[in-house]
């Protein structure tokens, strides 16, 4: 059967993956004719893909260490990867290939395999089901060329490989109907492959298919699936992932408490709605299809975005697609009429039950029609409770188990079409005429060049990245802009940076995972030089606003010393001609002239790292998650006191490196969001004040007597007896103007 396949079965089984291949070779030809130059565009998302294509298998056969810990983003804190959107097996399988024909080209052979073998496998398990190879061709097309794998292909490598998701279902289905083992071993094979060169969400959504089908046969085939075969079998299913995938679970497990606390900062609801398909998405042509773009233009912001309790949110484009397409549609109804018709519904109810359960999921946790929530709760208001489970924190992404159903259930409506009057000559033409309007509704390439420009990016990283590679000592680099866009919370450059650390191999200060958590951004938030690169890009100026009065240079040393940064970067298209001048007379300035500059990238070799800048003089600055009031009111309405101020609630600190021990002054301004406060100071881990403030509403001027010792000292802020702004969480207190003397 499925796996003793005859010449003739594999020559139709090769043939299927060429044809494949060919349609998305020609659907992302801007990709084709710039294989080895250009990846499509999916924001820093991508850049950090293919970051980790290249750090598995550094990480495993250069430093010898687990893949799931690395100290080469936001150096020195370093970043836990157990919860991220990794995929180490497809690293670890590609690594030859990487060092062959290059890093970019790599990404883009995964990214058309994905494509051939997503049809293939789905060829497979819908010939198994239906015995028609036409049938069986229109499944392939239907899963491959999805609105949603294309979305997610256009930003994320993980949900881009979701080939083995097919094979998994057909290796799952043959063990349960034939009772043989070998089929258990072939599913675990395919689910590790799913996880590890896919993503753990795709482990997850493998899982909770698991148990969605388990349940539904054992009500539509109670024989058949509660006996001793199958439930043997099944627990040799488990036993095989767990022994496949024990070399992943080794690094995973003792980082995963971690990973998961990142991971669960960004699964509120807000996300998840933001994340989840609108109803009218599964009827509207995607934004991607190049022919119908410009009508998708025009419901972006009343399908894809997102208003939930008063806020508006931007829309979340790739997360939102779902389009079923109509051919697509009349087929799977084709098959509901005929099944029923006949009294055959037993053979399909099965994914039906399979397509609305999945469909519930994808919806999120309330029902969205429009722009708007309708406060009405679906399944994934449940599922978002389970541990673990709830690290699918992108509902949309089960589409592409909604895809896989409607996929069968199209090609049991094409058989049934094709044996109603049809010879094999007509059959044939049906055939290419249903892959044609499929192929117009599931289209993903664009048709105007402007269009097409948008969808891919440069993946050619810039001679000077490899020119630091040539400077010597254990170091780390800063690349700047090191932090997101302020205005468009864009992380593209962020996920370049981490890019061109392929070239140069050095831990940097920043990056981007997106599973972070505070001390994480903080390692680049505390470097004055990286918040006003960010400022700078977004059109405000060389800035830093700081409660502390610093010397910001003075500052910018102290914390280059401390992050031992040996080399400062500049990525130059990220600022204008102005504003670029200005980052570079400034760098040059404190590090004199830089060692490497063109048209793409200014590198500064910095004295950071030989402690040359003595750590001479007193440096103070914040530590914990204060708010910039900047920050907070370009999110916020707030007027321009509450803007002024560094915003904190429980807990707080100041750090003050002091060369030698003395007794300092301390002035500042603070208010109370509440009416009245206490402010307490703590020197410490001290439990009694050093001193208690009354605070008001407005500014008031206080100074506090110090004792600093020789070395770090740090000031604790608690402010008593308050009750935190549920709107606004960080308004507790607020203090500007700290001079320390």
């Amino acid at each position: 059967m499925v796996f003793k396949l005859d010449t003739s079965e594999n020559r139709l089984l090769l043939f299927a993956f060429i044809i494949y291949l060919a349609i998305a070779l020609v659907m992302f030809w801007q990709v084709t004719i710039n294989f080895g130059s250009r990846v499509v565009n999916g924001g820093g998302d991508v850049y950090q893909s293919m970051w980790g294509l290249w750090w598995v298998p550094y990480a495993i056969f250069v430093l010898h260490q687990s893949p799931y810990i690395t100290s080469y983003l936001f150096s020195p804190v370093g970043a836990n990867l157990a919860s991220q959107t990794m995929s180490p097996l497809a690293g670890i399988l590609t690594a030859p290939l990487q060092a062959l024909v290059g890093l970019a080209a790599t990404y883009n052979i995964l990214f058309f395999l994905s494509f051939a073998l997503g049809g293939l496998f789905m060829f497979m398990l819908a010939r198994y089901l239906v015995k028609n190879d036409y049938a069986a061709f229109i499944a392939g097309l239907v899963f491959a060329f999805s609105p949603v794998h294309i979305a997610q292909a256009y930003s994320h490598l993980q949900w881009t490989t979701i080939e083995f998701i097919p094979l998994f279902v057909l290796c799952l289905l043959l063990m349960l109907r034939t009772k043989k083992w070998k089929y258990a071993l072939f599913a675990a094979i395919s689910f590790v492959l799913l996880t590890f060169a896919g993503d753990i969400e795709q482990g997850i959504m493998a899982v909770t298919f698991l148990i969605v089908a388990l349940l539904a046969l054992i009500v539509l085939e109670r024989q058949e699936v509660l006996n001793k075969s199958t439930i043997l079998n099944t627990g040799f299913l488990v036993v095989f992932i767990v022994i496949l995938a024990s070399p992943f679970l080794i690094w995973i497990l003792p980082n995963l408490s971690a990973g998961i606390s990142g991971a669960s900062q960004l699964s509120d609801v807000v996300h998840n709605m933001l994340y989840s398909d609108n109803l009218a998405s599964f009827f509207l042509p995607s934004y991607y299809n190049g022919i119908f773009h410009s009508l998708a233009l025009g419901y972006v912001n009343s399908v894809y975005a997102l208003t939930y309790q008063g806020i508006a949110y931007t829309p979340a484009v790739t997360e939102k697609i779902s389009y079923l397409g109509y051919s697509v549609i009349f087929l799977a109804l084709l098959a509901l009429y005929h099944e029923h018709r006949k009294n055959k519904m037993r053979d399909i109810i099965f994914w039906i039950v399979i397509f609305v359960v999945f469909a519930l999921l994808a919806v999120g946790p309330y029902l969205q029609i429009g722009s708007t929530s309708t406060g009405i709760p679906t399944l994934y208001a449940l599922y978002r409770n389970i541990p673990l489970f709830n690290l699918v924190r992108e509902p949309g992404r089960f589409d592409v188990i909604v895809t896989l159903a409607l996929a069968v259930l199209a090609a049991v409506g094409f058989d049934h079409l094709s044996k109603s009057k049809w010879n094999t000559m007509g059959t044939f033409a049906l055939a290419i005429i249903f892959t044609a309007l499929i192929i117009i509704e599931y289209n993903g390439t664009p048709l105007s060049g402007s269009f097409a420009s948008q969808l891919t990016t440069n993946a050619q990283i810039p001679a000077g990245y490899h020119d630091i590679r040539q400077l010597q000592g254990n170091y780390t680099v800063l690349v700047l802009p090191a932090l997101p866009n302020i205005t468009t919370d864009s992380y593209f450059y962020p996920g370049v940076s981490m890019y061109y650390q392929t070239a140069f191999e050095k831990p940097i200060v920043g990056g981007y995972a997106t599973r972070t958590n505070t001390s994480e951004e903080q390692t680049v938030d505390s470097v004055p030089l990286a918040v006003s690169a960010s400022y700078l890009q977004a059109g405000q100026g060389l800035v830093f606003p700081y409660a502390i009065r610093e010397n910001y240079t003075q500052l910018n040393l102290f914390w280059l010393t401390v992050e031992n940064v040996g080399v400062v970067a500049v990525i130059n298209k990220a600022y204008n001609a102005t504003e670029l001048a200005d980052l570079q007379n400034y760098l040059y300035g404190l590090f004199g002239n830089p060692t490497y500059v063109d048209a793409n990238v200014t590198v500064f070799k910095t004295s950071a790292t030989e402690n040359a800048y003595g750590l001479k003089n007193m440096v103070a600055y914040t530590v914990g998650t204060w708010i910039s009031g900047y920050d907070f009111c370009s999110q916020y309405q707030c007027n321009q006191t509450l803007a002024n101020a560094w915003w904190g609630s429980n807990v707080r600190a100041v750090t003050i490196f002091s060369p030698n021990a003395t007794i300092a002054k301390m002035k500042f301004r603070a208010l109370s969001y509440e009416p009245t406060g206490q402010l307490n100071l703590y020197y410490g881990s001290g439990t009694t004040p050093l001193s208690a403030l009354n605070l008001t509403s407005t500014f008031s001027n206080y100074s506090v007597s110090l004792p600093l010792a020789q070395g770090l000292n740090q000031l604790v802020f608690y402010q008593q007896n308050t009750t935190i702004s549920q709107q606004y969480p960080y308004f507790n207190y607020g203090v500007e103007n700290i001079t320390i003397t």
